[in-house]
């Protein structure tokens, strides 16, 4: 009798093991069919505020331009996925999966180092952070271009600093 119950244990775990599996991949697939393969470009003015002052009316120098979750940068961030596991408000997003670039980027890290990071993310993981989840492929999949582009709005955007 004692044999009929291990070999029953033994079958549900590995159905449970299999169902779970199958979850995995089908929350994996399913979460990639719900992104839209639709590109919208959004194009952003600023008016030009006056202010008065004592000699007259002057208009004032407009801001230097800001990354915002609408700019070139911030698109290929959120479309290259990177959003769905990293928090960065200059995109917009609130990934939790992995460290919150905003707090995990610091001062010493720069443009090459960032690149390095994105190509070999698995050089330098943030502490309280597993190795092998951000995907490997992204110096295949983005170009090096692309990859640069990243780089420099993280640094424009975090701690981070340019290479000096």
């Amino acid at each position: 009798m004692r044999q009929k119950d291990s070999k029953h244990f033994l079958a549900e775990a590995w159905a449970f093991i299999a169902i779970a599996v199958v979850a995995f991949v089908g929350g994996l697939l399913i979460g990639d069919l719900g992104s839209s393969p639709k590109h919208e470009k959004v194009y952003v003015t600023a008016a030009e505020e006056a202010t008065e002052t004592e000699a007259g009316t002057e208009a004032e120098e407009p801001a230097p331009e800001e990354a915002t979750a609408t700019s070139p940068n911030a698109q290929l961030f959120t479309s290259a996925g990177c959003g769905s596991c990293h928090t960065l408000s200059a995109a917009g997003t609130t990934g939790t999966t992995g460290p919150n670039l905003e707090e995990s980027l610091a001062p010493d890290d720069n443009t090459a180092g960032i690149e390095e990071m994105i190509v070999n993310p698995n050089t330098e993981v943030v502490e309280g952070y597993p190795a092998n989840v951000m995907p490997q492929t992204y110096g295949q999949s983005l170009s090096k271009s692309e990859i640069h582009q990243l780089a420099e709005f993280l640094v424009e955007t975090t701690p981070a600093k340019p290479n000096p």
